[in-house]
């Protein structure tokens, strides 16, 4: 039996684990990277500061002492409220003292029987601070409040002489202000653009979804408060959506739901929604349709190409799912039937026309177009005919954190959004009104 198995006896009488926690420990020792919870009461912030007690413990028995990790939040008040409080009360006197020294500041401290090491306590508003420090784990509480860069930046101070296999846990809720770059990596799994360098770690992220239903010590009145939030938030909080969520949002609707594999059908109809750009991306959507359902099953989203160009890549998309009609790859088996964009974007309307794509656009008012992509997103009936395909990442990124009302504004469907994180939407919204319309 190895030295953490045997701490494992000790350590279920100090915590009181669910199973779910228990299989998010398991995780830790299998995994670098371990993300817990994804929604509100799965007991993230207890799960946290348990687990870094049990590996200072267990590098204990192996023979090292005076080890650091770290366990933290976005600032002070979090950090007093979620976890200094509840270690002052939570752990035990005769295992060590919750303190602050002028040498590693405040933390708690174990005593020496149980290998001296230090189970430090920070905040991340300034997380460059740490910047040449040393840790055998670190664990972050609301890991999407804080941005890719702060993740970065923390993982390059894992080290510790002796321990080979450092960690890195996190907890947190599908809303934070930084949703994306978490969700990608550990729920998405997408190691491609920004995320490539994290590639050869792939295997070493895990996540663990754990949700209130998880934790048999939520109260009635708990239970109570998350089922009665507005509809965006309970998804997040109860259901783990970490498609939704985000209060602002232009399409509040589109939810976890609405995200599904599809290959496109050789028989079916293929047709394209742009939104023009140069500096700004050029947006491009691959749709197909059924009677009941509108696939979107690929875009492309890239700045500083010329028109021809984009169309060439459509063109060569539409191979890559359909192939080649001739030796010379001039032509594909199968052409989009129709392209629908924005109307100012007479050159790329003009391209695809000479490459035999049909192209067209309608006038409408943005806020009546948002109303019908609503519609197919989530009508009144709850049902949900848009499916997006993960292939189409940035599409789901304007519709799920992006594209938003002004803060300051009503969010009532007479409002107009900001202008910005809009192109595929916009792309989709032009092509719904003109050929989806109803």
């Amino acid at each position: 039996m190895s030295a953490l198995a045997r701490d494992q006896v000790n350590f279920s009488e100090l915590c009181s684990f669910h199973p779910k926690q228990w299989e998010a420990a398991e995780a830790v020792a299998a995994h670098k990277y371990t993300l817990f919870g994804g929604a509100r009461g799965p007991g993230k912030s207890y799960w946290l500061r348990w687990m870094l007690l049990r590996l200072l413990l267990g590098w204990s028995m192996e023979g090292h002492t005076n080890v650091k990790v770290m366990l933290s939040t976005i600032d002070y008040p979090m950090l007093e409220d979620r976890q200094i409080s509840k270690i002052d009360t939570e752990f035990p006197d005769w295992l060590g003292t919750l303190k602050d020294t002028k040498e590693n500041g405040l933390g708690f401290y174990l005593h020496p029987a149980y290998g001296s090491g230090i189970l430090a306590l920070r905040n991340l508003d300034n997380p460059s601070k740490y910047k040449g420090s040393e840790w055998a784990a670190i664990a972050i509480d609301e890991v999407t409040e804080n941005p890719f860069r702060t993740f970065n930046n923390l993982r390059g101070s894992l080290r510790w002489p002796g321990i080979a296999r450092t960690k890195f846990l996190g907890g947190t809720n599908p809303d934070g202000r930084y949703n994306h770059w978490v969700r990608q990596l550990w729920v998405v799994r997408d190691f491609t653009e920004e995320f490539e360098r994290l590639a050869p770690l792939k295997d070493e992220f895990v996540f663990v979804r754990g949700l209130p239903y998880d934790n048999p010590a939520l109260t009635e009145d708990y239970w109570n408060d998350l089922l009665t939030q507005p509809e965006h938030i309970k998804r997040a909080w109860v259901d783990g959506d970490w498609f939704g969520g985000v209060e602002g949002l232009v399409y509040g609707e589109f939810g976890a739901e609405n995200i599904g594999e599809y290959q496109p059908d050789p028989e079916l109809p293929v047709e394209i929604a742009f939104d023009d750009g140069y500096v700004d991306p050029r947006a491009i959507l691959f749709i197909q349709r059924t009677g009941s359902k509108i696939y979107v099953f690929d875009e492309i989203y890239e700045s500083r190409r010329l028109a021809e160009e984009h169309v060439q890549a459509v063109i060569d998309r539409m191979a890559e799912w359909f192939g080649w009609a001739d030796d010379d790859h001039t032509r594909p088996n199968k052409l989009p039937e129709i392209a629908v964009g924005s109307p100012e974007a007479v050159e790329l309307h003009k391209h695809f026309q000479k490459r035999d794509i049909v192209a067209r656009f309608a006038v409408h008012k943005v806020v009546e177009g948002i109303k019908v992509v609503r519609r197919h997103i989530l009508d009144g009936k709850k049902y949900r005919a848009l499916q997006v395909s993960p292939l189409c990442k940035h599409f789901i990124e304007e519709l799920t954190i992006g594209y938003q009302y002004p803060p300051e504004g009503t969010k009532r469907d007479d409002e107009k959004p900001l202008d910005g994180n809009d192109h595929a939407c916009d792309a989709f919204r032009y092509w719904t009104w003109l050929r989806a319309r109803r």
